[in-house]
């Protein structure tokens, strides 16, 4: 009977804990916003305006998972990019944790090449950029991780387009 109980117990708290995980819970305001790791090949490497004013870094990655797909991450400004040693091309497999908000902005929380075993986290939990108003780098600088490619050259532009 103890079990029956607990697996009701369980049930019934189902609906609460998927709102506090959820975009719909804690996304908005200054609480933590939920995320979800993405993995795909960069296809393209550009810079786009964002609402706040200026300009961002933004890739565009082929996914897999769930579904293949074609997503636009939102990355930093190409100046912060370049003072963190953060770099990326395409065809880079990039891995990120990107904002769950229900918009169809997706935001990077932090961001792993792959391919040349780079790291560097974008912004703070509460989605607060790691720069300033000016493009400038507020953050720690990008950390090595274990990777298959070199690091060189200091790119982070790319060909693939402009803005779909």
């Amino acid at each position: 009977m103890r079990r029956g109980r607990t697996i009701l117990g369980l049930a019934a708290m189902l609906p609460v804990v998927l709102y506090l995980t959820t975009a719909h819970g804690r996304g908005h305001g200054p609480d933590r916003a939920s995320l979800m790791t993405v993995e795909g090949i960069v296809s393209a490497v550009e810079t786009v305006p964002v609402e706040t004013g200026g300009e961002v870094t933004a890739v565009r990655l082929t996914v897999d998972k769930p579904e293949p797909r074609e997503i636009e991450v939102l990355l930093a400004p190409e100046s912060a990019l370049r003072q963190t040693g953060f770099e990326i091309e395409v065809g880079d497999r990039l891995r990120a944790r990107i904002f769950l908000t229900g918009d169809d902005v997706l935001e990077a929380h932090k961001v792993l090449n792959l391919s040349r075993g780079m790291m560097v986290r974008l912004r703070t939990l509460r989605r607060v950029p790691l720069w300033d108003g000016n493009g400038q780098w507020q953050g720690g600088p990008c950390r090595a991780q274990g990777g298959s490619g070199s690091t060189g050259g200091g790119h982070h532009r790319g060909s693939g387009g402009g803005r779909r």
